[in-house]
């Protein structure tokens, strides 16, 4: 007669374990869990990771600060009505800029809004040799 699997998920930074088995094993594990997080950090290096973050607000001072908002669309348009909108941003330069602002949404998301918003006429869309696709707020058809 087998007995049902339970796991337990602990997510560390962007890096996520699972530990698997009989609910009593894992439970049992649990009172190991400071040193397997501790193995799991060293592991995937994430105490440099966690080094770094300080020299980061130099980068997030770069970023304007928006109001909070739930909506992605808002965020975005927000940020492109800034002065640091002005200049054509790529996917990752607003995802940056959200985040500074502690505005979280996933990648997919992201790229979703940026696409609809195009086709509202609310974002102009073009390739960069350099950098990809860029955007800016729609100023109307008038070419600068």
């Amino acid at each position: 007669m087998s007995h049902p699997s339970f796991s337990l998920r602990v997510r560390i930074g962007d890096k996520e374990i699972e530990i698997g088995g009989d609910r009593e094993e894992v439970l049992a594990t649990l009172e190991n869990l400071n040193e397997i997080v501790e193995k799991f950090s060293k592991a995937f290096n994430y105490e440099a990771k966690k080094e770094e973050k300080p020299n980061s607000h130099l980068n997030s001072q770069a970023f304007p600060k928006i109001a909070r908002t739930s909506q992605c669309s808002d965020a975005i348009t927000s940020l492109l009505a800034t002065n640091w909108g002005k200049t054509p941003r790529t996917i990752a330069e607003i995802r940056e800029a959200m985040e500074a602002n502690a505005i979280f949404f996933p990648r997919t998301t992201l790229s979703g809004v940026l696409v609809w918003l195009v086709k509202k006429n609310k974002l102009r869309r073009w390739r960069d040799k350099k950098k990809g696709y860029v955007y800016t707020l729609y100023d109307g058809g008038v070419n600068t």
